[in-house]
């Protein structure tokens, strides 16, 4: 078990959703602790604007909603660099309509990557995971998993999907040191869900923010198993 400063060093820790956003400043944090960050991320652009600023990092492009290239892009990385130790499912996506105005690819199109995707990223690392006596899991929901609103539907059901499919996760990866965790933030200061960061910049927690808790709940598992984690921004005044 490594403790303190040095304890990031050399593990080989995959970023979904990591080219923008909380992806982006996690796998920065982690490359800067040491670690070997991996991103994922459909955009091949966006993935090569990271490895300009970053490029310690590792880039796969990947959509982790088709299988095919989910399991393809996890053998490519345990080639490249021997095990995977954390998994931070971090892709997702937001659309905000009501119910009437809400069409089927709109709701498959956050389905499939906010809880699907994550299924089939989970899957494809498990018996690796259970192969090399453990790994952590850290799945990126919301505090919309907890709760509801106006005009987001689909994402509520795929965050509440998220942290169910969270636990049955827990129990089964426990008994191979398989550890399960949650970071869920509430409101993000990024351009997400259609809505640009700046609009969010005096309500929503900074990416960066959220991103320290992704590392600490890495840090934290540790020694503690299982963490679960909600950030949320501080109250108006």
């Amino acid at each position: 078990m490594k403790k303190g400063v040095n304890a990031m060093k050399d593990k080989v820790v995959v970023v979904t959703g990591g080219a923008r956003g909380i992806g982006r400043s996690a796998v920065n944090m982690l490359v800067a602790e040491g670690a070997k960050a991996v991103a994922l991320a459909r955009s091949e652009e966006t993935l090569a604007e990271l490895k300009k600023d970053v490029p310690e990092a590792g880039t796969y492009v990947c959509d982790v909603s088709v299988e095919q290239q989910v399991n393809e892009t996890m053998e490519s990385i345990l080639v490249e660099y021997g095990r995977i130790d954390v998994l931070v499912n971090n892709a997702g996506v937001g659309i905000w309509k009501t119910v009437e105005e809400m069409t089927e690819e709109d709701w498959d199109a956050q389905i499939n990557t906010n809880l699907k995707g994550v299924f089939l990223t989970s899957k494809a690392v498990f018996s690796k995971m259970k192969a090399q006596g453990g790994g952590h899991i850290i799945n990126v929901a919301s505090d919309l998993g907890y709760t509801s609103i106006e005009r987001g539907g689909a994402y509520c059901a795929s965050k509440w999907g998220l942290l169910g499919f969270t636990g049955t996760l827990l129990k089964e990866g426990a008994p191979f040191g398989i550890t399960v965790s949650t970071v869920s933030p509430g409101l993000v200061a990024t351009d997400f869900g259609g809505v640009e960061a700046e609009k969010k910049q005096e309500s929503g927690l900074t990416p960066e923010t959220v991103a320290s808790h992704i590392i600490q709940t890495i840090k934290t598992g540790e020694e503690t198993g299982s963490v679960d984690v909600i950030v949320k921004p501080k109250p108006r005044r």
